[in-house]
């Protein structure tokens, strides 16, 4: 029995005939697909092969004994098809592959782009994007989304709307099954509970999903709560600050990414959101990583919070404010100002590192965050570690300002009623 492989060796008076019996290059494809193992493939210009290695067993020695374990490889080659080849499988790990025909890893079919169809690997662009070809020539291809769980969170511009529904589906085909459901956000946030309003688009409908970061879980629920991917390198980078002796106050902390994982690190935590269902996540996600006996739990403002905290005995022990509510942070400062006036002024104290975040959009953000939170303190004198964390718009940049409470500002009220 000739296959496909065979009958094109026979001579170009079989190409014609070959071409007709297919309507499209996908359906070419798809064919080719079909026919196609690791002894052979069928040459076509618009054709290249990817593979991997398959699993490989490997022996590790560790101290005096031995340990057996399974090791894939790291080793993945996109090869466009050339028009002769001696050997189909050379070339396909390189010179330092010595298997051979007895190739037995896992190898697919792309079909390219024709105007790449020509070119070399090298000479590929990073990605072949099929939006390319389905949105309107000149349109900015959406090249990125936020994943939370199962749920891809794009954000799509005004142009893109007319075509929101074809490029979720490509986005829910093309990361199948790690992406279930792709929603987009249809406002900004405008509430105090900083939940953002978002649009299904494809897949299922349900929003609560669960996270995995620094080794951790979180339940979210995107139609309850905020919780923000891109800010993980953030959150681990403020976590390497902590130590085993903190005593950490999140005031705006929530589902826990930040509260949760300090628990891990530090002696205790007090976490607080004004959001309820925040709260009620927050509750779960200690509990879910075993870490509720080392988190105290609030629900209430953050001006009565952090007078909560600091005019009680646990005043003495916080080492840490963390306070991530970039739109308004800043502006909650003033509920430091006499925060121990109900202390006595000659104790020594250990004033907390505070850690607030917020945006600028001014020409020097640095300068303008570092204006805000001096007016804020009503103090000159504050000594403001300042870092851009990461553009959030063009022209926008989140910041975070670390710096140590002024006793200025601590006693403040005191000060005043001598």
């Amino acid at each position: 029995m000739m296959t496909l492989f065979d009958k094109r060796k026979d001579g170009e008076e079989n190409n014609e005939e070959e071409n007709e019996e297919f309507e499209s290059l996908v359906l070419y494809r798809e064919k080719l697909a079909k026919e196609f193992n690791y002894r052979g493939f069928v040459k076509f210009k618009n054709l290249a092969k990817i593979s991997r290695p398959g699993k490989r067993k490997k022996k590790e020695k560790k101290g005096d004994g031995e340990m057996k374990g399974n090791e894939r490889k790291e080793c993945c080659l996109v090869e466009v098809l050339e028009e002769e080849e001696e050997d189909e499988m050379k070339g396909l790990l390189g010179e330092e592959f010595k298997g051979g025909r007895k190739w037995k890893g896992s190898t697919r079919l792309l079909l390219l782009d024709e105007r790449y169809g020509d070119k070399r690997f090298e000479e590929l662009p990073q990605a072949i994007k099929i939006l390319e070809t389905m949105l309107p020539e000149g349109m900015i291809i959406p090249s990125a989304f936020e994943t939370v769980g199962h749920i891809a969170h794009l954000n799509l511009k005004d142009e893109h709307l007319t075509y929101k529904n074809v490029i979720a589906k490509v986005v829910l085909d093309k990361n199948k099954p790690k992406i279930q459901t792709v929603v987009n956000k249809i406002d900004v946030i405008q509430n105090d509970y900083r939940t953002m309003q978002l649009e299904v688009l494809a897949g299922n409908h349900s929003l609560v999903t669960t996270v995995v970061e620094n080794g951790l879980r979180f339940r979210v629920d995107l139609a309850k709560v905020y919780w923000n991917s891109r800010l993980e390198t953030e959150r681990l980078r403020l976590l390497c600050g902590f130590n085993r002796n903190d005593v950490i106050c999140d005031v705006f902390s929530g589902v826990g990414p930040i509260a949760v994982s300090a628990a891990k690190i530090v002696k205790r935590v007090y976490a607080n959101d004004l959001n309820p269902f925040a709260v009620e996540y927050l509750e779960r996600n200690s509990v879910l990583n075993k870490l509720e006996m080392k988190i105290k739990v609030f629900n209430m403002d953050g001006r009565r919070f952090i007078n909560a905290m600091f005019s009680s005995e646990k005043a003495h022990s916080i080492t840490h404010v963390v306070m991530n509510l970039p739109n308004d942070a800043a502006e909650f400062l003033d509920a430091f100002r006499g925060v121990y006036r109900n202390q006595p002024r000659d104790k020594e104290f250990n004033f907390p590192m505070i850690h607030v975040y917020g945006f600028s959009k001014a020409r020097d953000p640095e300068f303008d965050f570092d204006e805000r939170i001096r007016i804020a303190l009503q103090e000159v004198a504050v000594n403001v570690d300042m870092r851009r964390v990461h553009l959030v718009a063009p022209g926008k940049y989140m910041l975070c300002a670390s710096f140590i409470l002024p006793k200025s500002v601590a006693f403040a009220e005191c000060t005043l009623n001598v």
